[in-house]
């Protein structure tokens, strides 16, 4: 698997993650370009998003992205590197 389908899986994993704990969704969409995701967030994920925000004085965008790293690896500069006792690719 390249870095851009590590990039998407990830982005999936983690964003559906989010809008179903959010939401309860058990589906998302979202948009990959140039390694930049974009989603639009469901009704109630946008709520816990401004609320959050409201909160920490971060962006809605800026909330989301830090849920994003928190639930995936695929943002990290060392994910390239695979521990030793993966199993051959």
């Amino acid at each position: 698997m390249d870095r851009d389908d590590a990039i998407e899986t990830k982005a999936e994993q983690a964003l559906l993650e989010i809008e179903h704990l959010a939401s309860g969704a058990t589906e998302v969409e979202f948009e990959v370009e140039d390694r930049t995701v974009s989603h639009e967030p469901s009704d109630e994920l946008a709520d816990l998003l401004a609320e959050q925000a409201d909160e920490t004085g971060l962006s809605e965008a800026d909330v989301l992205k830090l849920h994003a790293e928190l639930f995936s690896g695929a943002f990290r500069d060392d994910d390239a590197v695979r521990p030793p006792n993966a199993p051959p690719e």
